[in-house]
């Protein structure tokens, strides 16, 4: 990276990437990425050591220990267009693995707030990777990191769910809310039974990014999943936190340790072949 000239079609700044303003050797390999500069919290909370190393625009990067293991975490932003730039540039920047940390909104009545989705696969409704692959591309989580993380969920004692999670690139009109948040105001008719339509195909949960971000890891051979938090239910009508960030947050470490334990160098090789 320091001896690579920056250009439009590779911009850097002082050796480092453009966006993220890191360069190899800044990070280790293994990476979670929320999409919330404030997760540094929760992370926080998780890890030992943590130290502030980049901040740029959304793109917020700390490094620390989980049980004796360096891991970092980048900030996304909201949205598959920032995701795609970080991912794009942490792989320049030597990034391997990758475990998306976010919430979802769920659309079964069994899901309540704090509770935990690991994505199966996404269901693709927009986003920055319709200029990379078509629609009917899949986007699918690395067996490898799902496997991870259904253990990390075993050790820590956390239930969960899996299945498919939709994510729409609108949050607003594109989820079916209407603008001013009742009927009244702009909501055009196929807006209103988005989440009755994503009901009878047995989708668990919407979120914004996660499967713009699967197939991003998939294009960059990167290993890739992502678990989620229950941040809010579109049937029920509720609303809030209730802790499931820290707690995915612990989960998406726990399974990078996994992985760090059963890696080899044959394993790593494999990701770049």
């Amino acid at each position: 990276m320091a001896n690579q000239a920056s250009k439009a079609t590779a911009p850097t700044v002082d050796g480092k990437v453009y966006h993220l303003r890191l360069a190899k050797g800044d990070v280790p390999p293994y990476v979670v990425l929320p999409g919330d500069q404030a997760a540094t919290e929760h992370i926080s909370a998780v890890w030992q050591d943590t130290k502030e190393i980049a901040y740029n625009r959304e793109y917020r990067t700390v490094t620390g220990v989980y049980e004796g293991f360096d891991m970092a975490m980048t900030s996304t932003g909201i949205g598959c267009q920032p995701a795609e730039i970080c991912l794009n540039e942490l792989k320049k920047v030597g990034v391997h693995t990758c475990v998306k940390v976010g919430c979802a909104e769920a659309i079964r009545t069994d899901l309540d707030l704090g509770d935990i989705i690991i994505p199966a696969a996404c269901m693709r409704k927009g986003g920055a990777v319709t200029h990379y692959v078509k629609p009917e591309f899949p986007a699918f989580a690395d067996p490898r990191v799902v496997k991870a993380l259904i253990e990390a969920c075993r050790r820590l004692g956390y239930r969960y769910t899996m299945g498919v999670v939709c994510s729409i690139s609108s949050y607003y009109v594109g989820q079916g809310r209407p603008l001013d948040g009742d009927e009244e105001s702009f909501f055009p008719p196929e807006a209103a039974n988005v989440v009755d339509r994503l009901r009878n195909a047995k989708i668990v949960a919407i979120d914004n990014e996660t499967a713009g971000e699967l197939v991003m890891g998939y294009l960059h051979k990167m290993r890739m999943g992502a678990v989620l938090a229950v941040n809010a239910n579109r049937v029920t009508g509720a609303w809030g936190d209730n802790g499931g960030e820290e707690k995915a947050c612990r989960i998406a470490s726990e399974a990078i340790r996994i992985l760090r334990e059963t890696d080899t160098e044959k394993t790593i090789r494999t990701l770049y072949a």
